[in-house]
């Protein structure tokens, strides 16, 4: 008796590519805690501008045979104008990688996850001491997020939802103060993720999701 053979499609791959480590640890982050294993992130250190980080994303996309490829950045990291954004927009289309940013930095996305700014935010130092209320000794660098940072993207996840809709309503705030270009694109790589990557397995983490001052 011959055995039926399981009809089964692959599952899809998805590539993200960043400009700092700490993107890269804060995806890294989700990652692990979602069980996101067809995730592959990737730190283009060497990257100067998005373009740089665009032809690695490319290269990666080919060798690696992924289905879908983003580039992550803050504007500040790569001292970028929005003028430059929009011209990165369209040679990423040519080269079959999306690009997902926020202005100034990522500390910003985390920010939306607990508030919505009443008014455009380009200081850093600003985001940072909000967001040290909430998470002693908070900073947005790489090293915040491989000690006391260790389980931020954990602590933020439950609030993924109401991030997306705040990151709405500031792109409405801050639009005009951007040049046009939201402050803030990360609502459709999250979609990418779920369709992809499919429900997160929160299921080894549920004593440890929430918001938490320590």
């Amino acid at each position: 008796m011959k055995r039926k053979k399981i009809n089964e499609n692959p599952r899809k791959t998805l590539l993200i590519v960043t400009s700092t480590e700490a993107e890269s640890l804060y995806f890294s982050q989700m990652r692990k805690d979602c069980r996101y294993t067809n995730m592959t992130i990737i730190w283009a250190d060497e990257a100067v501008t998005v373009e740089d980080m665009v032809k690695r994303a490319a290269q990666e996309r080919t060798k690696g045979k992924f289905d879908s490829t983003w580039c992550v950045f803050g504007f500040s990291a790569m001292g970028l104008t929005p003028g430059q954004v929009r011209e990165a927009v369209a040679i990423s289309a040519k080269k079959k990688v999306q690009l997902a940013w926020t202005n100034p930095g990522i500390a910003l996305w985390y920010l939306l996850h607990l508030q919505t700014p009443r008014m455009p935010i380009g200081d850093e130092s600003l985001i940072d001491r909000t967001l040290g209320g909430v998470f002693p000794k908070f900073s947005s660098t790489a090293e915040y997020l491989l000690t006391e940072g260790a389980s931020l993207h954990l602590k933020l996840f439950p609030t993924k939802a109401q991030a997306v809709v705040n990151a709405g309503n500031y792109n409405s705030i801050a639009q005009q103060n951007s040049g046009g270009v939201p402050p803030v694109q990360m609502a459709k790589l999250l979609n990418e993720i779920s369709d992809i990557c499919g429900n997160a397995d929160m299921s080894h983490n549920q004593k440890l999701i929430g918001l938490k001052n320590s």
